[in-house]
């Protein structure tokens, strides 16, 4: 045992090191200072053993790599020149990462977003297990510590492109634009990672880095960030090459003072997402939700077309985030019921425009939740009274807004956990759920 910390963890087994990451609270690791710092330790023990000629970095998490910096961190980073300092104290640790003598390599399995892709993209190799929950990117489009020097150093131009449009990729494509060395499929994960073990045990040579640039724009760029994500840092946009430039530290020493510890996240008390989903009639939003759930190992019935949900399993096969196994195994997970059969195992149903939901009264479990999707722009008075409903407590209408936004209208014999689950599970779908209180939607619209 090299460390073992509260978060992380590292361990040597015949020259071969495992450096594993484990923050509690979210499914998946995110860094705030407090966890920087553990990193920054692991780091220097690592480089001060010299038993270590291959370090493997992963999560402790199943499926749960590094989503990026938690929204504590961020939110207790307001003014600039603090962002400025956080930004070069990364840059720093994820440099000792970089230049350690043992060869990196990173193992991404689940969510590797901002911070979390600048630790992959920190390391020599990364070996990707491409799953539908496996995405990699910077979606606040903007790097830290780092990343966009590095990624630049891997796929050129490109780079500033990738970070500029906040676009996630699947492993294969990334592996297909050149900053993943192996994207395989779940089963072939250990199996593709140990061959490349064995490879660098036989000849544990680091690949040729050239000197990093633009570091100082990096900065500057996520110091003068306007708006910061929920999970990754954010800003606007950034530029990945600034030639002649120094990495030299802010004036002010980087304080790890000014970060707070996170707050216990309220989602951890909720129910998990239901292992069946229903969709009642048609809607490409909750078709897309159902999709998603399916893809991740869960199944769906669905009185109406099947056809949008198809759509998004082909999406999903054709940018590499499943194989055709996969794909041909999700299908079969999508059962079609004209006479509401198999409603009654399902969590959570959607109920799409123009159906009725009370159609599903003597059907679903009274612990369901029955979201009901309302018309974009409806008038915010016709929406005054819940939909006529056995169970009151579990019924709530949702509307689908831009991509990624979704808002809850509870009405007021909708319960608060009912609103908090349906948040709670939308989230790791990508979706930021805005609950509108009733008093809110009884009031007329503006002009």
């Amino acid at each position: 045992m090299v460390i073992d910390s509260p978060h992380i963890r590292v361990t040597v087994e015949h020259g071969t090191g495992t450096l594993e990451l484990g923050f509690p609270g979210e499914p998946v690791n995110g860094f705030d200072a407090a966890r920087l710092r553990e990193l920054d330790s692991a780091i220097r023990a690592v480089s001060q053993n010299r038993a270590v000629r291959i370090l493997v970095v992963r999560s402790a998490k199943p499926a749960g790599f590094c989503a990026g910096l938690t929204p504590e961190a961020l939110a207790s980073l307001p003014h600039p020149t603090q962002r400025a300092n956080f930004a070069w104290y990364g840059q720093q640790v994820f440099d000792r990462l970089a230049k350690l003598d043992a060869v990196t390599v990173a193992l991404i399995d689940g969510p590797c977003l901002g911070v979390g892709l600048e630790l992959a993209l920190a390391c020599d190799h990364r070996v990707c297990v491409a799953r539908p929950t496996t995405h990699l990117g910077f979606p606040d489009k903007v790097a830290c510590f780092g990343g966009s020097a590095r990624l630049s150093q891997l796929v050129g131009k490109r780079s500033a492109e990738l970070i500029a449009s906040g676009e996630t990729l699947s492993g294969r494509e990334a592996r297909a634009l050149g900053f993943v060395d192996v994207a395989c499929c779940e089963r072939r994960g250990k199996i593709e990672l140990r061959t490349l073990l064995d490879r660098l045990e036989k000849r544990p040579v680091k690949p040729v880095r050239s000197e990093l640039v633009g570091l100082a724009a990096e900065r500057q760029a996520f110091a003068g960030g306007s708006r910061f994500g929920q999970v990754t840092a954010g800003g606007g946009d950034t530029e990945t090459r600034r030639h002649g430039e120094t990495t030299t530290a802010p004036s002010l020493p980087f304080s790890p003072t000014l970060l707070v510890s996170p707050s216990p996240t309220l989602s951890a008390a909720l129910p998990p997402l239901p292992t069946t989903l229903g969709l009642l009639g048609v809607d490409p939003h909750a078709a897309g939700i159902v999709a998603e759930a399916v893809l991740r190992g869960g199944s769906a019935v669905v009185c109406g077309n099947r056809a949008p949900v198809f759509a998004k399993i082909e999406t999903a096969l054709t940018r590499g985030f499943i194989t055709p196994l996969e794909a041909d195994q999700a299908r079969l997970r999508v059962r079609a019921s004209e006479t509401l059969d198999g409603f009654d195992r399902a969590g959570l149903v959607f109920v799409a425009q123009g159906q009725d939901p009370f159609r599903l009264a003597s059907v679903v479990q009274p612990r369901a939740i029955v979201c009901v999707v309302r018309p974009k722009h409806s008038s915010l008075v016709s929406n005054r009274s819940s939909a006529p409903f056995p169970y009151p407590r579990r019924v709530i209408r949702i509307g689908f807004g831009d991509p990624g936004s979704v808002a809850l209208f509870p009405s007021p014999n909708t319960a608060e956990d009912t609103s908090d689950a349906v948040s709670a599970w939308l989230k790791p779908f990508g979706f930021t759920a805005l609950v509108l209180p009733v008093a809110a939607r009884l009031l007329p619209r503006a002009a």
